[in-house]
């Protein structure tokens, strides 16, 4: 007899199931902290995709956690993380509140760069590590913002200090105040959860709405 292959779930993709879900039925506590876990990356990506509007970017954050607890069952951690997930829902609705405001022709242009971009990057990660030029320059340099802000603080932080403020390895181990030995080791792992996080908004900016 064949066992069917079982998708192993990550636990903090665990986590944000059953914060999901206990949101979903109106445990205040459980939304809290699922908006805490992600509000900051799902802000910054929407932010991005809206042309910078901070008050429209606010409204579609809301729309999409709203409907978020809505649709919690069409949630299927299989398919991707739950940041990917809320990055998706909140595609259609930013379409929506542009069309209201009848921004959508004008960014449409501006879409179609930034995905050509975002794509175009990605593909090079795949055969080469990922690099300071990567990280630095100025045609990414808003990607390269919105992944960060979907990291974990501790790598989030060092990243931007790295390559946002454009800290020296000294400086920044300085400012952990550990060894320039440990400041790399951190920036490496910082620079693999980054790497990841792209990937993960690569999925989310070039999938289909």
């Amino acid at each position: 007899m064949i066992c069917p292959l079982t998708v192993r779930v990550p636990k903090t993709q665990q986590t944000d199931i059953q914060m999901l879900r206990r949101a979903a039925v109106g445990d205040d506590r459980a939304l809290e902290e699922l908006y805490e876990r992600h509000v900051d990356g799902l802000y910054a990506f929407v932010l991005y995709r809206v042309g910078r509007d901070p008050t429209l970017a606010e409204d579609v954050v809301h729309d999409s956690f709203l409907d978020a607890l809505s649709s919690h069952a069409d949630f299927d951690p299989a398919r991707g993380s739950m940041r990917a997930w809320l990055c998706l829902r909140s595609r259609n609705i930013s379409r929506r509140h542009l069309q209201v405001h009848r921004r959508a022709d004008e960014l449409g242009k501006t879409w179609e760069s930034i995905d050509a971009t975002l794509s175009q990057v990605f593909a090079a990660l795949d055969t080469t590590p990922l690099s300071d030029e990567v990280l630095a320059r100025e045609d990414t340099r808003d990607l390269v913002n919105m992944t960060i802000a979907n990291l974990p603080d501790q790598y989030r932080r060092v990243l931007e200090h790295k390559y946002v403020l454009g800290e020296s390895l000294r400086e920044l181990a300085g400012g952990l105040k550990v060894s320039e030995d440990a400041a790399k080791s951190l920036l490496a792992r910082a620079r693999r959860a980054f790497r990841e996080a792209f990937s993960t908004l690569n999925t989310a900016f070039g999938d289909s709405p």
